[in-house]
């Protein structure tokens, strides 16, 4: 199976431009997605998860459209082929 990982803009500094990482392999979860990707993008290991290794909270992960926050966090189930990942926005 094939998982495309989208990624907001201020992300792509940390992967060479990219914005859509293609990564191959067949997670079970959030957390081996991700794991995938820090092989191919070591650098954005640390601008996602916190020193303790959980989801930073300007961060925001969906399945599909499912934010993994509102439901197991990393060990979220992938049942889908996309994965976006990006800032929260706040704004006043």
């Amino acid at each position: 199976m094939s998982i495309t990982v989208h990624l907001s803009g201020h992300l792509k500094a940390f992967t060479g431009g990219e914005v859509e990482v293609r990564l191959d392999g067949d997670p079970d979860d959030v957390a081996e997605t991700l794991a995938l990707l820090w092989l191919v993008h070591p650098a954005l290991r640390d601008r996602v998860l916190t020193e303790q290794g959980e989801i930073r909270q300007h961060v925001n992960i969906f399945v599909g459209s499912d934010d993994v926050k509102r439901k197991k966090g990393l060990e979220t189930k992938v049942d889908s082929s996309e994965i976006h990942i990006f800032n929260a926005v706040s704004g006043g």
